[in-house]
């Protein structure tokens, strides 16, 4: 069967909404899979409800592991949250969680384990709210 012919087949609106999802969604299929982990060894962890938690485990010193560098939670092959973690185990760099919809619901940067600079918090109505923090506590801008 032609392309075109297959084309006839599926209604012009079908292809439009589709190839929408494709262009939305892509950027996150395709960061979903990417991670590399700076040291230490890669795990994965099944978490309930079609979840599954992918980290970087690194054996710091004898008796002593951490979770070094990226930390993904993906759900059904979806991006729901990514951040990442120092060589010491705490929370540093960017950190965006994406609600089942794709839409960003929570992006912000840690600094040694604590929440600085603008966060942006957005509430089911699609309204973000900017806190400004430092050194983990809010402050005003």
């Amino acid at each position: 069967m032609s392309n075109s012919a297959m084309n006839r087949g599926i209604p012009l609106f079908a292809r439009l909404v589709l190839l929408a999802i494709l262009i939305i969604a892509a950027p996150r299929l395709f960061a979903a899979t990417k991670f590399q982990c700076p040291v230490g060894n890669e795990v994965a962890a099944g978490l309930g409800d079609g979840v599954i938690m992918r980290t970087c485990l690194w054996e710091k010193e004898p008796q002593l592991v951490v979770r070094a560098g990226p930390l993904e939670l993906v759900k059904n092959g979806i991006l729901i949250l990514k951040t990442q973690t120092n060589l010491e185990g705490k929370l540093h760099g960017d950190f965006t969680s994406w609600n089942d919809e794709g839409v960003v619901i929570v992006s912000g940067t840690y600094v040694e384990g604590l929440k600085q600079g603008p966060w942006f918090e957005t509430d089911k109505d699609g309204n973000t709210n900017t806190i400004y923090y430092r050194d983990g506590i809010p402050v005003d801008p």
